[in-house]
């Protein structure tokens, strides 16, 4: 599935790293969702193991893009980056991207909704890893479930988008390309400029990504999605249609 050799030598060793720190974080959300469904009478239950969660979730996404960066512009590597660095490089890239989350009643979560709009502000769930990373104690209550979510959807985001941890997500077996070359006549080497006519996606144990399909306008959706995976199939169907119907949020 890799374009060329070059794209392969170029790949970053931190992305192996990534993938591999996301699918760890997850499997900690997969086992607590099996004694805490996530359900909106739940989203607000907080628990220590949340905030386990929630902190190495926001932790990688803040050393993802930090690593990116110094690949990106190596004469600023040694600048302080913070959130809203993150936000001026990254932001217009996932701010109005989504994932499907299947262990919930809302099946879309989109962990950057706070940057569509040009003025800066913090995540909701970035805001609650501020303030347990300085104050675990004190500030337990923000460790929930909701946040530790939509912290990990974050991450899945943060390393698709990063542009630097394809060849670790594709190695890790979490890219269906369907029958389709994603790359095929595309000058780009990113998993994040696939368009949806390609119908490729990501998917892990709790989430789908689409690539190409939310936070682009005019996106023609295909009736139906040539994929493995029968409970993404079924959403799909069901997304195609509430957009035709003029009902999707």
């Amino acid at each position: 599935m890799l374009r060329d050799l070059q794209q392969l030598s170029d790949a970053p060793p931190f992305g192996v790293t990534a993938v591999e720190g996301f699918l760890t974080v997850e499997g900690l959300l997969q086992e607590a969702l099996r004694y805490v469904p996530y359900c909106d009478e739940h989203r607000n239950v907080w628990s220590s193991h949340f905030a386990r969660i929630i902190l190495d979730a926001a932790s990688q996404v803040d050393s993802i893009w930090k690593a990116t960066a110094k690949i990106d512009d190596p004469a600023r590597s040694g600048d302080r980056l913070t959130i809203k660095s993150h936000f001026d490089r990254f932001g217009p890239l996932v701010a109005g991207q989504e994932v499907i989350f299947f262990s919930g009643v809302s099946p879309r979560i989109g962990p950057f909704g706070e940057w569509r709009h040009s003025d800066f502000a913090p995540p909701r769930w970035w805001k609650a890893y501020n303030r347990l990373k300085h104050d675990r104690l004190s500030n337990q209550k923000d460790a929930t479930l909701d946040h530790a979510v939509n912290a990990v959807g974050a991450l899945l985001l943060a390393v698709t988008y990063s542009g630097s941890c394809d060849v670790a997500l594709i190695n890790a077996g979490l890219l269906d390309a369907s029958a389709k070359y994603v790359w095929n006549s595309r000058e780009t080497r990113h998993l994040r400029d696939v368009t949806s006519d390609c119908a490729a996606k990501l998917e892990t144990g709790l989430f789908a990504h689409p690539l190409g399909v939310f936070g682009v306008d005019n996106c023609r959706l295909p009736g139906y999605w040539m994929s493995a995976s029968p409970r993404f199939n079924v959403w799909w169907l069901q997304y195609v249609i509430q957009r035709r119907e003029g009902s999707a949020d």
